[in-house]
Parts: structure tokens; C-alpha cells; sequence
């Protein structure tokens, strides 16, 4: 009884470990995107020295505003030059 009683507990707390190491790594991941659409969108730093922070972005599986807005940031940028 106590044996079983002891590999119960060890098998509870290793999956309760995978959980807690699974839920930090979810929300480091996070926390580095939402840095990296930071970058992205601020219009201090040039876009020649944006693009590490854009590529990284995509890299790690980023979409949505962050990538809408440096597209159409571009396409800005070309419409200006060419005039």
C-alpha cells in the first residue's frame, strides 16, 4: 500500500513538473514575441535596423498586425521614393 502510494505521488509531481516547464516555456515565447512586435512598431528606430526584429518574428511563427503593419509600412516607403 505504501508502495503504491509512494509511485502515485512520484507520478503526480512529474506531471505536475512537466506542466509548470511547459507553462514558463509557453510564456517566455510570449513575452519574446510581444518584445519583438514592440520593435517592430515603433517608428524611433529606423526600418533597416527593425528588419532583425521583423525576421525573428516570423521566424517564430508571429502574424497578424505586427506583419500587416511592416507590409504596409513598405509599401508606404516605396510609394514616397518612387515620387
Amino acid at each position: 500500500m505504501e508502495n503504491t502510494l509512494s509511485i502515485v505521488s512520484l507520478i503526480i509531481a512529474a506531471l505536475g513538473f512537466a506542466l509548470a516547464v511547459f507553462i514558463a516555456v509557453r510564456q517566455k515565447r510570449t513575452n519574446r514575441l510581444m518584445f519583438l512586435a514592440d520593435r517592430i512598431f515603433d517608428p524611433t528606430i529606423p526600418r533597416e535596423l527593425r528588419l532583425p526584429f521583423y525576421e525573428e518574428y516570423l521566424s517564430m511563427g508571429g502574424n497578424g498586425t505586427a506583419v500587416k503593419f511592416w507590409l504596409i509600412e513598405g509599401e508606404k516607403e516605396k510609394k514616397q521614393n518612387s515620387k
